[in-house]
C-alpha cells in the first residue's frame, strides 16, 4: 500500500472529502502531507511511510488539538471533513472516538494553557511517558505546573511562559515494566544528577520531593509581571 500513496493521490482524496477548502500539499522525506483549511479550522493528513499509517492533525488556527493515527485513508479524510464541517469537539468525538480531543478543546477555549498541555501529554505520547503522565496528573503539586518536554526529558514550569526551570527531570526508558529515570535540578548537565530509576508512582513522589528541595514556586507564588 505504501507504494500507492503519493502526494497527488493524497491531495485528491482530501480535496474530494473536503470540497471548497484551501488545500496545501508537501512531498516530505518521510511521506506526503496535505492540509485542508476552512476558516479558522484545519486538518492535515500525513502518510508515514515507515509506519504505514496516516497521522491526522486537527487544528484551530495554528493550534493543534490532536494528532491521531489510522491505517485507513477513508477514516483519515472523513474525520478531517467532519472537523472542517463545523462539528463541535463533542460531536466530533462521538463520530470519531479514536481522535477524541474534548478535554483539550475545552482547555483551549478557556485559555487554560496548563490544562491543555496536560491533556495533550495524556494522548500525544512521543517520549515513552505514557505510564508517568496519568499518575502525575493525580498529584496536585505537579498538576498545577506546566509540563513540557525538552530533548526527551520532562520537567515542569510554574507557567507556560516561565523558562527558568531548576528541575526535576524525568526520562521515559521505554521498558515493558514502565521504568523512568529521575534526575535532580543540580549538576553540570542541564538535567542534573541521577536520583533513581523507578516506577511511575515513585517517580512522581521523587519529583515532588525534589521540587520542594529546590524551592520551585507554584503558579500562585509568582509575583505579577
Amino acid at each position: 500500500m505504501s507504494d500507492l500513496i503519493d502526494v497527488d493521490g493524497l491531495r485528491a482524496a482530501l480535496e474530494h472529502a473536503c470540497p471548497d477548502c484551501e488545500i496545501k500539499a508537501w512531498d516530505n522525506r518521510g511521506g506526503p502531507k496535505v492540509e485542508a483549511r476552512r476558516g479558522e479550522r484545519a486538518a492535515s493528513v500525513f502518510w508515514h511511510r515507515e509506519k504505514s499509517a496516516f497521522r491526522v492533525s486537527y487544528l484551530v488556527g495554528k493550534a493543534i488539538l490532536r494528532h491521531a493515527r489510522t491505517p485507513d485513508l477513508g477514516v483519515a479524510t472523513a474525520s478531517a471533513a467532519t472537523w472542517l464541517g463545523g462539528a463541535t469537539s463533542r460531536e466530533f468525538a462521538a463520530a470519531w472516538p479514536f481522535a477524541d480531543f474534548v478535554a483539550i478543546a475545552d482547555a483551549f477555549e478557556r485559555g487554560d494553557r496548563i490544562e491543555r498541555m496536560w491533556q495533550s501529554a495524556l494522548v500525544h505520547d512521543s517520549f515513552r511517558l505514557e505510564g508517568f503522565i496519568p499518575v502525575a496528573m493525580n498529584e496536585p503539586r505537579l498538576r498545577c505546573m506546566y509540563p513540557f518536554v525538552q530533548m526527551g526529558w520532562l520537567s515542569f514550569r510554574p507557567t507556560a511562559d516561565e523558562f527558568h526551570v531548576p528541575g526535576p527531570w524525568v526520562l521515559g526508558l521505554g521498558q515493558d515494566d514502565g521504568q523512568f529515570k529521575v534526575c535532580s535540578g543540580s549538576g553540570d548537565r542541564w538535567h542534573g544528577e541521577p536520583i533513581a530509576i523507578c516506577d511511575a508512582e515513585t517517580a512522581v513522589r521523587l519529583c515532588v520531593t525534589e521540587m520542594d528541595r529546590l524551592g520551585v514556586p507554584r503558579p500562585e507564588d509568582l509575583k505579577p509581571r
